[in-house]
């Protein structure tokens, strides 16, 4: 039997002309005129792959794909948003909802089975989904070097187990053995444990033996990074290690933060196959939105859905001097998932005295964002 395709359609005319047109081709249809039909018949049914509408009533479109893409039943399903919206950002909002594919009506028969063949296609060529592990893995990659990936990690870490995670096992992570100021930056003394875990065999390295070398910040969350040495002079992570700390950490804690620092580097594609979401931190000056536009456009390339990434813009200098964020999301073609102001005389002292900018002024406008910023990754 050919692939089992869900159409999510609440005309019924295109319903059947859509059904007939799949099934003359040997795939079998499922059918559904609204979201929560489609949502249920997602998850009992278990199909290949959904063709969506957007505009139905209740539901549309576009939550039906957030909700697909919420549920570890069905995260993995590729879809296809079919719809007569065609407006850039109507194409962006379906991406960022979890679409595979935007195609606009009228779409030729020939052009649409193309697209769900190579879906499919790609589907088994990725093997059987995996049920997601209980912990959520988030990443944070810079555009770039210096513009904030680690204060980022840090100040997040603590919003979460201050805030909507609190009383969740929460550790942040950095993965480079090297140049990691995480420990500084919190008062830590720099510890080896990332560098004995990357000499170990990783077949035993468990949750135990790696939670072994986290130190405990004071808040809460538990911290794993290498030395504020530089890069090259201790054993680099190998991807089984990589790949073996990852799994370890998913099975025993709630959120993972991993600081991932810049670039795609062979460490980096692995922990982007694994993460649960991914935040892309930038800033708004040419040279860095510039960079950031490649690695989005990397991003795609490696096939990282969009639905699992977030934008996030640092803003170091007054906001006059700087593009806003319309112009940047123009330029971008992305939703900016959140604004971090600039407070240069806050971040000196958070540096100087080693503690989080959120941890020494709780009520300022930093830490109102990253505080929406954390209830986001609690929900997404």
């Amino acid at each position: 039997m050919g692939a089992k395709i869900l159409v999510v359609e609440d005309d019924l005319e295109s319903l059947k002309l859509i059904g007939l047109m799949l099934q003359s081709r040997g795939y079998q249809v499922l059918a559904a005129q609204n979201g929560p039909q489609a949502i249920q018949k997602a998850v009992t049914e278990s199909p290949d792959l959904v063709l969506l509408d957007v505009m139905m009533p209740g539901i549309d479109g576009y939550e039906v794909a957030r909700r697909l893409r919420a549920d570890p039943r069905t995260a993995h399903l590729p879809i296809v948003m079919l719809t007569a919206r065609g407006q850039v950002t109507d194409k962006v909002t379906g991406f960022e909802a979890g679409a595979d594919e935007y195609l606009v009506k009228p779409v030729h028969p020939a052009e649409l089975l193309t697209r769900i063949e190579a879906l499919l296609a790609r589907a088994a060529r990725l093997g059987p989904s995996v049920v997601a592990p209980r912990g959520k893995s988030i990443g944070i990659l810079g555009c770039k070097g210096g513009v904030g990936v680690s204060t980022l990690a840090i100040n997040l870490a603590f919003t979460l187990v201050r805030g909507p995670a609190a009383g969740k096992r929460v550790v942040l992570l950095d993965i480079r053995t090297g140049s990691s100021t995480l420990a500084l930056q919190l008062g830590l003394r720099p510890q080896q444990g990332l560098r004995i875990l990357a000499e170990r065999d990783p077949a035993g390295l468990t949750a135990d033996a790696v939670l072994a070398h986290a130190d405990r910040h004071a808040s809460g969350f538990l911290v794993l990074g290498g030395l504020p040495e530089p890069c090259g002079i201790a054993p680099p992570l190998l991807p089984p290690h990589v790949e073996a700390i990852m799994r370890s950490l998913e099975e025993a804690m709630d959120f993972i933060l991993v600081d991932m620092g810049t670039g795609l580097s062979e460490a980096n594609r692995i922990l982007l196959r694994r993460l649960r979401y991914v935040l892309i931190v930038t800033e708004p000056q040419r040279i860095s939105l510039l960079m950031t536009q490649a690695l989005l456009a990397m991003l795609d390339n490696l096939e990282v859905g969009r639905h699992r990434q977030g934008i996030v813009i640092v803003n170091r200098i007054p906001a006059s001097a700087t593009p806003g964020k319309e112009v940047v999301e123009n330029f971008l073609q992305r939703q900016i998932l959140c604004v971090i102001p600039p407070a240069p005389e806050l971040a000196f002292q958070a540096a100087e005295r080693g503690m989080p900018m959120v941890m020494l002024q709780p009520e300022s406008l930093v830490a109102t964002q990253f505080r929406q910023l954390a209830e986001h990754l609690v929900a997404v």
